[in-house]
């Protein structure tokens, strides 16, 4: 017993230097590749941008972006779930990527997304760093009749029934698509899901007045209700956002413990060295916490440093939030 307690112990301490001398060693083999599951230009790809270089002069290593946009964004994760887990092959994921987990389990998937999801967003990843936090904001049209949420719910069950008001949204599967669900459930608003194929032409018919309503980025908005071209009614979390200071918060509107916002984060494929992992998240978390992080992100959002320990317990709480709302609509 005390020869196998020896061995054991022995076998542990090797492991434990495997593990180390690999973080040690990493990255100095080749690049590292971000693979950004959306086209260039968006809050995730702007993000990963601004991470990457000030992680890669750190790090004194290339780290190469690849935009692999498409599917609800399963093309480029599923990359990711494919390569090597030896460090150099890091994903950005978004909301979609618990959207997309929770449809996955309804038996109209494919028809849903397009197409089967190919990954366990669970099983075949692990959590890495933070990256984004992207607060929302309910906007609508200045002719719509409603400044408040409280009015703007009555509005909304005003009207005929089944009509309800306008709702961009960015097509089935999407988190704003979904939120807007959500939000409904909550303030017991009816409304009409009008999907576009992407923010900027959204946005655009709601400043034109094609639709009436919609769920927008904060900093993507404020531009626009800054000008008069929309009007913010609340954002969807439990506090003001410093760049809408006049804009009160779900909670003040009469929804206390409420919060809807997306965040976009790093993965990598399962069974990536825990050593490697903790160098990734130490490496990144540093660059999101730079004073000058948040004026690089001024146009996508908020910097969010996060642990993969708080990345997997949000990813699994996102799924079952998700999954019960989209449960209620496939119904």
């Amino acid at each position: 017993m005390k020869a196998f307690s020896r061995v054991l112990l022995g076998l542990l301490a090797f492991g434990l230097a495997g593990h180390a001398a690999i973080a040690q060693d990493w990255p100095a083999k080749q690049p590292i590749r971000i693979i950004v599951p959306y086209p260039p230009g968006g809050n995730a790809d702007v993000g990963a941008r601004a991470v990457a270089e000030s992680a890669a002069a750190r790090l004194k290593q290339v780290i190469l972006i690849d935009n692999r946009p498409g599917a609800s964004t399963m093309i480029g994760t599923e990359v990711v779930s494919r390569a090597a887990p030896d460090g150099y092959t890091i994903g950005v994921v978004s909301d979609s990527h618990a959207i997309n987990q929770a449809i996955s389990t309804q038996p109209k998937a494919a028809e849903i997304l397009g197409a089967k999801v190919p990954y366990d967003a669970v099983r075949n990843f692990v959590p890495v760093a933070g990256l984004v936090d992207v607060p929302l904001v309910l906007a609508v049209h200045p002719a719509v009749p409603a400044r408040t949420l409280k009015d703007f719910i009555r509005l909304t069950q005003d009207r005929k029934s089944g009509e309800g008001v306008n709702f961009g949204s960015l097509g089935p599967g999407s988190a704003w698509s979904v939120q807007m669900y959500q939000l409904a459930k909550l303030t017991q608003a009816k409304y009409v899901d009008v999907p576009y194929k992407g923010l900027a032409p959204a946005a655009t018919d709601l400043i034109s007045g094609h639709i009436q309503a919609m769920i927008l980025p904060v900093h993507y908005a404020q531009q626009y209700v800054k000008s008069g071209k929309i009007v913010a009614i609340a954002t969807l979390s439990e506090r003001r956002h410093p760049l809408l200071p006049e804009t009160p918060s779900l909670a003040e509107s009469g929804f206390p413990g409420q919060n809807f916002t997306n965040t976009i984060w790093f993965i990598a494929p399962a069974g990536t060295p825990p050593a490697i992992v903790d160098r990734i998240s130490r490496e990144f978390n540093t660059a999101l916490a730079e004073p000058g992080m948040k004026e690089k992100l001024a146009t996508s959002g908020d910097p969010y440093p996060a642990t993969p320990a708080e990345l997997s317990r949000r990813l699994r709480s996102d799924i079952d939030s998700y999954g019960s709302t989209i449960k209620d609509v496939l119904k």
